[in-house]
């Protein structure tokens, strides 16, 4: 039982990092390409770099779901929707922009 608490603690910091990580990055993203016109170069790859980390955080809150659902915890849940969340905003972009 107290191995259970120990790999919980664990991917609460992990998760806690992960998530805070991928937000500033996004941050830093959006703060680097402030200032570029709609349609341009840089607008593109503002675009697809925001889409990467997007992916990347999906990616890591899936892994992070089934980490805690082996452990049967709640937080599993939360890192289930944010994923979705994260997938469907990828998705919404990436179908926008072939259009």
């Amino acid at each position: 039982m107290h191995d259970h608490q120990i790999f919980s603690t664990i991917l609460l910091i992990l998760g806690s990092l992960g998530i805070l990580t991928f937000l500033s990055l996004a941050a830093f993203i959006l703060w680097y390409y402030r200032e570029c016109p709609g349609g341009s170069f840089r607008w593109h790859l503002r675009n697809a770099s925001l889409r990467h980390v997007s992916a990347l955080a999906c990616l890591f809150c899936l892994a992070m779901a089934a980490s805690y659902l082996v452990l049967f915890e709640i937080w599993a849940m939360l890192y289930l929707i944010i994923a979705f969340k994260a997938g469907s905003w990828w998705l919404r972009i990436s179908m926008t922009q072939r259009a």
